[in-house]
């Protein structure tokens, strides 16, 4: 089959990367393993985006750029599949004006690949009557440089924003555990500490190669849909603390620990002792799972595996829409 993977036209300024990128570069990896052509449309202008798959004969067309949904159902001529993901998804409160905009015209989409059973029930019950499938968020596990042992820290990973909450973890945390930060900065309130470092920002082979030496990441942010570090620090042996919102398809296991969402802007002792010890133990039991945090990620979420499940999605919805 031929398939177009649409995003928005981001082009990131090296060494940045971006995580919904790396997702598309996967997928047509993979897909092109299993024998199928995947074109991967990156360009900011919507009207030349649909002139060219209009023009262009795709069996199958995944779109990942928000914004473009309303022209999508308006002028492009096939059937189509959207995948939202944006970290606000369930938290409308905190929706700004574009995503408040772009959201009313989803329930119009031929088509929606959710990230996780969550998204898929969340706009159900919002009222979407389309096709709709679950495909979870992947990665390819052998491109992660694997350790049998971590250096007794944890790292936070991942853009420096209000949302996820960074400053918050690093005032609560300084001083009692070892935590780098590694990302682009983006909050003036954040600070660093006597143990709490900001690395800057490493490249897509940075993280992949520097990941295995930590172990434990933790993510604490208010708002996620399906945060691809969280596999990609699996995937390197990390044991993993993250917020409600952040826990999109985990499962329950010994080495992933799950806070509320609040934990961090819950200024009370009791709440503050609970984020530190549950770093703390995440980090001494990191060395006795390494090997079956790596078996996990690559059993449920590795792209060798998830891109047969994909390969049905397409193949279902082009039967539903012959």
């Amino acid at each position: 089959m031929k398939i177009a993977l649409v995003a928005w036209g981001y082009i990131p300024k090296p060494p940045l990367s971006h995580s919904v990128l790396t997702v598309i570069n996967e997928y047509k990896n993979f897909l092109e393993k299993i024998g199928h052509q995947a074109d991967i449309i990156n360009e900011k202008d919507v009207n030349e985006v649909i002139e060219y798959i209009n023009n262009n004969n795709y069996d199958f067309v995944h779109l990942h750029a928000y914004s473009f949904v309303s022209e999508f159902n308006r002028n492009l001529k096939q059937k189509y599949c959207f995948t939202c993901h944006d970290g606000y998804l369930f938290k409308t409160d905190k929706w700004n004006e574009e995503f408040r905009e772009a959201y009313q015209h989803y329930f119009n989409a031929p088509g929606i690949i959710a990230l996780s059973h969550l998204t898929k029930d969340f706009l159900l019950k919002a009222g979407y009557s389309g096709y709709i499938s679950v495909q979870v968020n992947g990665i390819d596990t052998q491109k992660v440089s694997f350790q049998d042992k971590g250096n007794n820290k944890a790292i936070c990973l991942g853009w420096i924003q209000p949302r996820k909450q960074q400053k918050l973890l690093a005032k609560i945390i300084d001083g009692k555990i070892g935590i780098d930060f590694v990302g682009p900065l983006d909050d003036p309130d954040f600070v660093e500490g006597k143990t709490t470092k900001h690395l800057g920002v490493w490249s897509l082979e940075q993280v992949y190669s520097r990941l295995t030496d930590y172990s434990c990441l933790v993510l604490i942010s208010e708002g996620e849909v399906a945060p691809l570090v969280v596999l990609e620090a699996m995937a390197a042996g990390l044991c993993i603390v993250v917020s409600e919102s952040a826990s999109a398809n985990l499962h329950h296991k010994e080495f992933i620990k799950i806070l509320p969402d609040n934990i961090l802007t819950d200024t009370t002792p009791e709440a503050q002792q609970i984020v530190t010890d549950t770093i703390s133990e995440m980090i001494e039991k990191n060395q006795y799972y390494r090997q079956e945090i790596l078996e996990y990620v690559r059993e449920n979420f590795d792209f060798s595996r998830i891109i047969y499940n994909y390969n049905d999605i397409m193949h279902e919805f082009i039967k539903l829409h012959s």
